[in-house]
Parts: structure tokens; C-alpha cells; sequence
């Protein structure tokens, strides 16, 4: 049996609301942080593209990167810093701001100025991981992103690369889940609700939920039925959440950038958190937003 170079977890991304100068929010991305670690979330993140990551200016980065390790860089915890760059130098300059703090996990993705090939996906590895031989990485294959890694990408990746130990994949194609589990089983994958059942059919996997800030308890039921292999609970739970999801979209127009979800699902849980992003992207509008609320707060009673 193949031993996975992490362990098992539920993992969550904590946000970055911004003040009207687009200064990080300290006291409101304390207070959500904490928020999660006292709902027992121990493996938090930042800046993937929930957290802005690929939108930061290196002054924004360096200061999320100082708050949340005050928060989060203790014993029992497992943070994650995300970095998300054109450039190779970038990402491990970057890497290596938050190691001199005492980061040792962190989030990074592939760049996307222009296609690669399967041996520059190889190298991206080599250079950002071989960076850093003490740290551990896990691998964000951002599915709108211009540059995605498929099985066979990992299989030759893992060879070469043995502090590369995760992956977070927004896929929902369940061949590649399968493909995914059982043939790279040295990584830990983290699925989105929609697909962690359906990974969980094949092996062990790991759950990351968007969701999660609104129904703790249902995501925490989600993750613990797929880890130990009841997976008709674990289906049950996947359609409410896709049906929540669906309901809070209903009323939206047009394409949103993923923080603008995350940060909706903040604001539903406290309305002072603000839902502002970084130019260009747009949040949800007032009407979007007092829409996706109102559905909230009449169809979601049965779930916390």
C-alpha cells in the first residue's frame, strides 16, 4: 500500500476583506480566521483565489502573510500560504518571505502566460519545491486557469519532485477522480464537496468546502462519512450542498470571480464582513446579494 505524503484532512480557505483603500482588514480577517479555528478547522490557508492571491500586490502579500501566521503558525495547526504568479522567481521569493516567518506548507499554482509542456510542468516543480527542501507543497490545479495538470502530469511530477505531497483539484469529472486517487495515491487530494464522494469511492481523499463558513457542522458530517466509508450519507450531504449552491446563484448575473462567492458566504455569516475585491473584479451586487440571503435564511434552517 502506498503511503500518502499527507495526511488526511479538511481543509479551508480563510478570505481577505479589504478596507476602501484596499488595505488588508485586520481586525475582520482575524475575527473569521478565528472563527474557523474555533469551529476546530486546524488546516487553514490563504490567498488562493478565494483569498485574492492572484490579484495581491507583494506589500498586500507580505502583510496577510504576517497576520495570519501570528493567527494560525501554533501548535496543532496546519497553515498554508498561497502564492499565485506569472513567474517562477516570483513564486519563490515569495515562498520565501513566509518560510523566514516559519511557513512550511505551502499552496501554489502553475503560471498561465502561456501553455506548457510536460517537461516545463516538471521543471515549475523542480525549481519552486527544490527552492525550499524543508517545505511541503501542495499543488492548486485551477481549473479555469490556462495551465492544468491531468494523471499522467502528476505521475511524471511525483518522481522527481518528493516535497510535492498535495493537490487541490475543483474537478468533477469522475473518471479523473478515479485516475487521480488511484493512480498518484503518494498525494492527498482535496476535492470540492461536489466530487470528495465520489473520490472517496476509489481511496482516501480529503475535502475542502467553499460552504463550510455557513454550515460547519454539515461540512465536518460530510468529511467524517466519506473517511469512514459510508457513502450513502456522504451522497445525501453532496446533493444538499449542491442544491444550497444552486440557490444562492440563483439570482446572479453573469460569471463571478471565486472570491466573490467566498466572500458572499462570509457576509451571510456576519453582514459587516465586507464583500469588496480587488480591481478588476466585481463582488455580488446589493440585489444579488440580498437575494442569495433571503434564499439563506428561508431554505437552509434544517443545516448549520
Amino acid at each position: 500500500m502506498t503511503v500518502r505524503r499527507y495526511p488526511q484532512a479538511l481543509l479551508h480557505g480563510v478570505n481577505t476583506p479589504w478596507t476602501e483603500h484596499y488595505e488588508l482588514n485586520e481586525p475582520m480577517f482575524r475575527k473569521h480566521a478565528e472563527r474557523m479555528l474555533d469551529l476546530g478547522f486546524t488546516n487553514l490557508y490563504v490567498m488562493g483565489t478565494a483569498g485574492e492571491g492572484h490579484a495581491m500586490t507583494d506589500a498586500q502579500y507580505r502583510r496577510v502573510v504576517d497576520v495570519f501566521l501570528d493567527l494560525a503558525l501554533k501548535p496543532g495547526l496546519h497553515p498554508q500560504v498561497g502564492v499565485i504568479t506569472l513567474s517562477v522567481g516570483h513564486a519563490i521569493e515569495r515562498i520565501g518571505y513566509a518560510h523566514d516567518r516559519g511557513a512550511r506548507m505551502f499552496q501554489v499554482a502553475l503560471p498561465s502566460w502561456g501553455k506548457l509542456s510536460e517537461s516545463e510542468k516538471v521543471a515549475c516543480f523542480e525549481q519552486i519545491c527544490g527552492a525550499y527542501p524543508d517545505a511541503q507543497f501542495l499543488h492548486y490545479n485551477y481549473g479555469r486557469g490556462m495551465n492544468t495538470m491531468n494523471p499522467d502530469d502528476y505521475t511524471r511530477v511525483v518522481e522527481a519532485v518528493p516535497n510535492l505531497v498535495a493537490t487541490k483539484i475543483s474537478t468533477k469529472n469522475m473518471a479523473e477522480i478515479r485516475a487521480l486517487v488511484t493512480r498518484v495515491p503518494q498525494l492527498q487530494h482535496f476535492f470540492l464537496a461536489t466530487a470528495f464522494p465520489y473520490g472517496c469511492l476509489h481511496g482516501e481523499c480529503s475535502l475542502i468546502n467553499s460552504l463550510a463558513p455557513l454550515f460547519p457542522q454539515l461540512t465536518r458530517k460530510l468529511y467524517e462519512a466519506g473517511r469512514r466509508g459510508d457513502l450513502d450519507s456522504a451522497f445525501t450531504m453532496q446533493r444538499r450542498f449542491l442544491q444550497v449552491h444552486d440557490g444562492l446563484g440563483r439570482h446572479v448575473r453573469g460569471p463571478k470571480i471565486d472570491g466573490a462567492w467566498d466572500k458572499l458566504n462570509s457576509w451571510l455569516v456576519d453582514p459587516q464582513s465586507p464583500r469588496r475585491l480587488l480591481p478588476p473584479y466585481e463582488p455580488f451586487s446589493d440585489e444579488e446579494a440580498a437575494a442569495a440571503r433571503a434564499f439563506y435564511e428561508s431554505d437552509c434552517g434544517d443545516i448549520s
